[in-house]
Parts: C-alpha cells; sequence; structure tokens
C-alpha cells in the first residue's frame, strides 16, 4: 500500500478537482462548436462569430487551467520523491501517477483523468469536421473568385457600349 504525506494527498485531490474543472470547460467547448457548425450549415456569420469569440475565451482558460495542472503535477512528483527519478522531464501520465496513490484517490484522480480524456477526444472530432468543412469552404470560395476575376470575354459590352 503506497502511503503518501498529506500534502501530496491534498495536492492531489486539487488535481482530481482541477481535470473535472478542465473537462467541464472542455464540454462547453465542445457544445460551443457543434452550435458552430449548425450556424456554420445555416451560414449565419454573427453567430458564427460570437460563438468563434466565446470558444477563443474558453480556449484560454483551458489552456491557464492546463498550466495550473502542470504545476500541480511537478508539485506531486517532488512531494512522491519522483522528480530526481525523471530527470529527463519526461511526461508522467495522470494514469501513473494515480497508482502512485492508495484509494480513494487513485480512483478519484483514474476517474477524473477519463472524463478529460473523454472530452478532449470530442473537442478533438468536432475540431476535424470544423476544419475539413472550413477547407472545403475555402476551396469553394476561390473558385468563385477565380471566376468572377477572370478575364472579360468578347461578347460583353464596354464601358463606352460597344
Amino acid at each position: 500500500m503506497n502511503v503518501v504525506s498529506r500534502e501530496v494527498d491534498l495536492l492531489a485531490r486539487d488535481l482530481a478537482r482541477l481535470l473535472g474543472d478542465l473537462s467541464g470547460l472542455y464540454a462547453e467547448l465542445s457544445m460551443h462548436m457543434r452550435s458552430k457548425l449548425e450556424a456554420i450549415k445555416v451560414a449565419d456569420a454573427s453567430r458564427i462569430q460570437s460563438i468563434t469569440a466565446r470558444e477563443s475565451v474558453l480556449a484560454r482558460r483551458a489552456a491557464e487551467r492546463e498550466g495550473l495542472r502542470r504545476q500541480i503535477t511537478a508539485r506531486i512528483l517532488e512531494g512522491l520523491g519522483m522528480a530526481a527519478a525523471n530527470p529527463a522531464g519526461q511526461p508522467v501520465t495522470l494514469t501513473a501517477l494515480a497508482e502512485m496513490f492508495p484509494e480513494p484517490r487513485r480512483s478519484q484522480l483514474l476517474v477524473a483523468a477519463a472524463g478529460l480524456r473523454e472530452k478532449l477526444h470530442e473537442v478533438d472530432q468536432m475540431r476535424t469536421t470544423l476544419s475539413l468543412i472550413t477547407d472545403e469552404m475555402l476551396k469553394h470560395l476561390a473558385e468563385v473568385l477565380k471566376v468572377m476575376c477572370a478575364g472579360v470575354g468578347t461578347d460583353v459590352y464596354s464601358r463606352s457600349g460597344r
């Protein structure tokens, strides 16, 4: 049975809560991405712009929370004496980190990590879909512009009316 200090246990509790917060942020981001897809389908430019602004705010918050997650993880590894055992700075998976704790903390971390992994997968799928749609729209618009900007043929009127 693993024995951890009170401070490390509290850090692990904070990490589990933070992972839950990150899952919530990514769930909200996924929801907005689905809404953006619907807005794209109906060509609602103002709604797309509004959703994109909200996504940017959520992405910044998620990046900040991710930085905090890294800090907490580093402090946990230090508290467990694992920082010296990992001199190359190789990332430690949340699953591996959870295995260093006794129950119930282990289960809390594993559940939180699984929830976060699921939400990240959803966001990645939506990102891929939206990226493909955007690429196709840009190709289409490029072709429209190419046709519109093509040279003037001989069977059109000039400015002088000829």
